[in-house]
């Protein structure tokens, strides 16, 4: 997938730049032919770590409990993806020349290098590991003619691999831990979860959701679930009876309003959010009833 957009083979131009946590600036740093060689190897190593994965890519699922690695890519325009979106687009950047002035407010890294055919790549990492060798300055050493010696010099570290890959489509994500951190998703997701309750009350309109959409902003994960359910274009075909009979499956009680929309208790809220979400199930094989089921990690097939 990644190898239809660029050719990591044939790379004709590497440039580095950091974000300053402050203010979000962006810059690129000189860098000689042995540092954009680095960074080649560390594109290179991390399209390989996403080839290795088993699976086919998947689309992001912003609710999905990512406990292990998957291949995943997420659309450039994605609402969530807004940070790396808008470095890609950012074009010529001011060079910085005093790097380790500004050492401890670098949020992450970039490597952004150009294939044959003019097309880009903007590899992107955390600055955890980066910018903790700085605090070693005077204990690292290194061996010149049988002899150690200190490193005097300011020190920095790359990283093996990118948390994430940005293509001129596409976004694809190694680390969803890191990935979130770099892109401020639980602030982005809360921000917008009112908004996400209403879409969906809109379309599924034998629900009456208005109390979870009071008070969604300060529950982080259920806002996911709303976000991920008013994406799905399906919910235009959600059934009223199929609901109530998986919620009676688990647990989840409804009243009727004078509205004839169905409420649900207040305890049942984070519950009814996840059946909306696909992620409660009901299963019996056994022909003795069955037991309900709770999927906070799932992967279509």
């Amino acid at each position: 997938m990644i190898e239809n957009e660029i050719d990591i083979g044939s790379i004709a131009s590497v440039n580095f730049g950091i974000a300053l946590r402050s203010n979000g600036n962006l810059y690129f740093v000189p860098t000689d032919a042995g540092m954009k060689g680095a960074l080649k190897e560390m594109i290179a190593g991390t399209v390989a770590t996403l080839n290795a994965v088993e699976g086919d890519w998947q689309a992001y699922d912003i609710s999905e409990d990512y406990g292990q690695r998957r291949r995943v890519y997420c659309n450039r325009n994605n609402e969530y993806m807004a940070v790396f979106s808008t470095l890609f687009d950012a074009g010529a950047l001011d060079d910085l020349t005093n790097l380790p002035d500004h050492v401890y407010d670098i949020e992450y890294y970039f490597a952004e290098i150009t294939d044959n055919q003019d097309r880009r790549m903007v590899g992107v990492r955390k600055a955890t590991q980066f910018k903790g060798t700085v605090k070693a300055k005077n204990r690292l050493v290194r061996m010149t003619n049988d002899t150690l010696s200190i490193i005097e010099d300011t020190v920095f570290k790359l990283d093996n691999e990118f948390d994430v890959l940005i293509t001129d489509a596409n976004i694809y994500i190694l680390s969803d831990a890191k990935m979130q951190q770099l892109a401020d998703i639980t602030s982005r997701v809360a921000a917008t979860a009112k908004d996400k309750i209403q879409a969906i009350e809109d379309t599924i309109t034998f629900l009456d959701l208005s109390r979870i959409k009071e008070k969604i902003a300060k529950h982080p994960r259920v806002a996911r679930y709303a976000a991920s359910i008013a994406q799905n274009h399906l919910i235009v075909n959600f059934q009223r009876a199929k609901i109530e009979t998986l919620a009676l499956q688990h647990g989840i009680v409804f009243k009727e309003l004078d509205t004839g929309k169905l409420q649900c208790r207040v305890q049942d809220e984070a519950k009814l959010m996840e059946l909306l979400d696909a992620r409660r199930y009901h299963l019996d094989l056994a022909d003795n009833g069955g037991d309900p089921y709770r999927a906070t990690g799932r992967q279509k097939v």
